[in-house]
């Protein structure tokens, strides 16, 4: 089976050459445009693009919103304004590149309403509206596969492919160790994607499902859920449904502020029985206790990293649960999953919960996400499914 994976690098290996442009190329292609540059998107996908671009000395403008909250405050030192006022602010002849997390088709699910009605396309026609005629998608840059090495920012539709290839064996063993057809195929149309053709159409699941798939095991009433990347309590909500509010005990850990108040309000809204039984944590999973940055977007994605904004207190799951059993661990969390991972050790040896783990934020997720795990219990069972091609994949691990 792992042959699957070595013929897709070879196929690699013989058309790297071909394929890619180099920094240079990039720029020189930009032309002029590279001093007209705005940014629609002033979230997490705009943040790392924007620092991916400065370290090679492009200097984009402002950032440019669909949402009206965003008008007038600043981003890393840009501008955000209404994507109305480009043309008048910046030029007709303004390149924008949308910014944001997409498939080319639709955006994730959590965004705001207002960065996603209509779609992918309505974004594109929007701005053509507003008389902009040099609109691209940032992911018009992956073959300059240089800019994006290292993956030092959260970009998880722009790989770092050198790592990948020089990862081979572990990209194999992972492969190796999903159990069903779909799974594979879903992991081989990712490699395949990242560094052979973004073309590809990945399978993907009703993103209602994301996190809960019980085709892979039965529904359980005395469920302990551990819900790290709580946020405003959307995955709360899916459980609840899922489960018809049938479950012995749920935890949210939620390190942005704005989230956690957003998560207590919703708790609030429950009824007594429910609320009796939840623990909701204003902290950062992560691998020890203490402080780290989190860049906080009051909202989906925030993440930590150096260049956060606001301290906030660490905690490993081991600690949270402590002595008590947890059955079911969620992590989407911005990057953050391995480190949780290792804080979660412990709980995951004793307890063996089932576990459902986003693998797609950092370009080594793919595979130091199931092999750490794997590494804990040998015998677990691995599925992948994704949710949106290849911007939003979970392990499922049983």
């Amino acid at each position: 089976m792992e042959k699957v994976i070595h013929d897709i690098l070879e196929e690699y290996r013989a058309v790297k050459n071909k394929t890619e442009i180099s920094i240079r190329q990039m720029k020189d292609g930009l032309g002029d445009m590279a001093e007209h540059i705005v940014l629609y998107g002033a979230g997490s996908a705009g943040i790392a693009f924007l620092y991916y671009l400065r370290d090679v000395g492009i200097y984009p403008l402002c950032f440019a919103d669909g949402n009206p909250n965003k008008w007038g405050t600043v981003c890393e030192g840009l501008p955000v304004i209404d994507y109305k006022k480009i043309a008048d602010t910046v030029g007709t002849d303004a390149l924008v590149i949308v910014t944001i997390n997409t498939d080319g088709k639709k955006y994730c699910k959590s965004f705001d309403e207002a960065l996603r009605a209509g779609g992918h396309t309505a974004v594109h026609k929007n701005l053509k509206d507003a008389g902009l005629t040099n609109v691209i998608d940032y992911t018009y840059f992956r073959e300059c596969r240089m800019l994006f090495r290292g993956d030092k920012y959260n970009l998880p539709s722009c790989s770092d492919v050198y790592l990948m290839e020089q990862h081979e064996e572990e990209l194999s063993k992972v492969y190796s160790l999903l159990e069903d057809d779909k799974s594979r195929a879903v992991y081989e149309k990712l490699i395949r994607f990242r560094m052979l053709d973004d073309s590809i159409q990945i399978p993907t699941e009703v993103q209602d499902k994301q996190y809960f798939e019980y085709e892979f095991y039965p529904k359980s009433d005395d469920e302990i859920f551990v819900d790290c990347g709580a946020y405003n309590g959307i995955s709360l909500r899916a459980f609840l449904k899922e489960n018809d509010s049938r479950f012995l005990k749920y935890y949210g850990i939620e390190p942005d502020r704005d989230n956690f108040r957003k998560l207590q309000d919703y708790i609030m809204t429950l009824p007594d029985a429910v609320k009796e039984k939840t623990v909701i944590v204003n902290k950062a999973a992560y691998d020890r206790a203490g402080e780290v940055m989190l860049y906080d977007l009051s909202g989906p994605g925030s993440f930590i990293a150096d260049i956060g904004r606001q301290k906030v207190e660490a905690v490993r799951i081991d600690d949270i649960v402590d002595d008590h059993e947890a059955t079911y661990i969620k992590m989407n969390i911005e990057g953050s999953e391995l480190q949780a991972l290792k804080g979660a050790e412990k709980t995951i040896r004793k307890c063996r919960p089932k576990l459902a783990i986003a693998g797609y934020h950092k370009t080594w997720d793919l595979w130091e996400v199931p092999l750490l795990i794997h590494g804990m219990h040998s015998d677990y069972r691995f599925h992948l499914r994704s949710y949106m091609n290849n911007v939003s994949f979970v392990y499922y691990v049983i």
